[in-house]
Order: structure tokens, then C-alpha cells, then sequence
């Protein structure tokens, strides 16, 4: 179990080294007069395992975790004041392109069941 404890305790001390104020608000760009600050979604995850062998079998451990940020926002400060402009969703996911595709998929498949083609003269013989 201590070799557990090591595992996870250098994989969230990495992950908090990439984690910073900065990693959800950007640095601001200065355009023609207008300043964008980039808002952007941070999310993370993690596992880690630890086992034992047999009695001639050392014990072994592994662990892992990721990091994914998407900008979500813009703060835009220009001489008419400060606005937050959201970003438009983008389904150019593959897990978004299957969740939009399955349905589609089930309902063509469903409607071929349903569907019935008769050959005229089939059934004489």
C-alpha cells in the first residue's frame, strides 16, 4: 500500500504544477484597441493501482493522469466598457460525432426492420 501512496502523491503533485490561475484565465491580447483575456474550462483525472504477486512475485504499481483545457469565454475590454462574449460549442469531438451518429444509426437500422419488400410474383411457383 506504500508504494500506492507514492504513486498518487507524485501524480497530483505534477498535476498541481500545471494548475495555476493562468491555466483558467489566459494571457490578455491587445488588438486594435481592444484587450482579450481567453476564459478557458480546466478538468483533469487520474488513477493509479498497486498490487501483489504470488510469494515469489515482487509488488508492482502504475498510475496516471491527464490534463485537457477548452476555451470557453472572452473577456473583451475596449472603450465602450467590458463584455464577456462565450465561445460556441464545437462537436468536433469523436466522442460528440458518435453521440450524434448512433441515434441516426439505431433509427436506420430500426426502419430497415420495419421496412417490407414484396417481388410480385414470389410466392406462385
Amino acid at each position: 500500500m506504500e508504494g500506492l501512496t507514492d504513486i498518487l502523491k507524485t501524480i497530483t503533485t505534477e498535476m498541481q504544477k500545471s494548475l495555476s490561475p493562468r491555466t483558467a484565465v489566459g494571457d490578455p491580447i491587445t488588438i486594435e484597441g481592444k484587450t482579450i483575456v481567453p476564459l478557458m474550462s480546466v478538468g483533469m483525472g487520474f488513477g493509479a493501482g498497486s498490487g501483489t504477486g504470488k510469494e515469489t512475485d515482487p509488488a508492482g504499481g502504475a498510475g496516471g493522469g491527464g490534463l485537457g483545457m477548452k476555451p470557453i469565454a472572452v473577456v473583451i475590454i475596449d472603450q465602450h466598457g467590458v463584455r464577456i462574449e462565450r465561445m460556441k460549442e464545437s462537436r468536433d469531438t469523436l466522442v460528440d460525432h458518435l453521440a450524434e451518429a448512433i441515434p441516426r444509426f439505431v433509427e436506420n437500422i430500426s426502419h430497415k426492420k420495419e421496412s417490407r419488400v414484396e417481388i410480385e410474383g414470389a410466392g406462385e411457383a
